[in-house]
């Protein structure tokens, strides 16, 4: 972690260390609002990451944020009367038109032969389950998609749901650098496993300890 005076001659000298093939991401934390203090540049609100994995397979879990608001509305506009629940109408159809064991007539007697996403018998069991959808006066069915079955939005390489240590902040010790816990928390869960071993060769405030430990 560094900030954007440093971080690209810190990238070379990660890449001779650890193998430029094992670099994974450069991600952007915004760590502070703009302030109004810059007169002949941008103002600096950001931090970088510099994320390194061993090998081609490395413990990896993505970490995921809600949906935005908007994004609900605009992707899950409908909602189960009976639930109240808000789902999504997926296409069912396969994007490789070349799959002979994938098409198949469906729903069966309609005569509407497709290049389905799933297997026969998987398709059957969520026509079974009420999850495919005929829309009014025909035409191709589409799978009913919830909600609250999707995990959320997956992180991306730009943080900004993250906030810094405010002066008023119940976890700030007033070492200069300390980060949010919950920053650590991230990198940690998404990169590690429960029983792991997780080094700060750096040693500021513990705050890498205490999300280890919390996690």
């Amino acid at each position: 972690h560094c900030d954007p005076t440093a971080s690209h001659y810190l990238k070379i000298v990660l890449d001779t260390i650890f193998g430029l093939q094992n670099f994974r991401n450069e991600i952007i934390w915004l760590r502070t609002a703009p302030k109004g203090h810059s007169f002949t540049r941008y103002p600096a609100t950001h931090d970088v990451l510099l994320f390194y994995a061993k090998g081609p397979s490395p413990s990896w879990h993505t970490p995921y944020v809600g949906h935005r608001e908007e994004y609900v509305d605009s992707h899950y506009s409908h909602i189960e009367p009976e639930t109240g629940r808000r789902y999504t109408l997926d296409n069912l159809q396969n994007p490789n038109k070349d799959r002979p064991n994938l098409t198949y007539e469906f729903p069966p007697g309609s005569g509407l032969v497709r290049v389905w996403r799933w297997t026969k018998e998987r398709m059957m069991a969520a026509w079974h389950e009420g999850r495919v959808v005929v829309p009014k006066g025909g035409g191709v069915p589409r799978y009913k998609r919830y909600l609250d079955e999707m995990q959320g939005t997956p992180v991306t390489t730009v943080w900004t749901d993250i906030p810094p240590i405010n002066s008023q902040a119940a976890e700030r010790l007033g070492y200069p650098t300390q980060k949010p816990v919950a920053l650590l928390e991230r990198i940690i869960a998404a990169s590690s496993n429960p029983g792991d071993l997780v080094l700060d060769p750096f040693c500021g405030c513990g705050t890498a300890i205490h999300a280890a430990e919390k996690l």
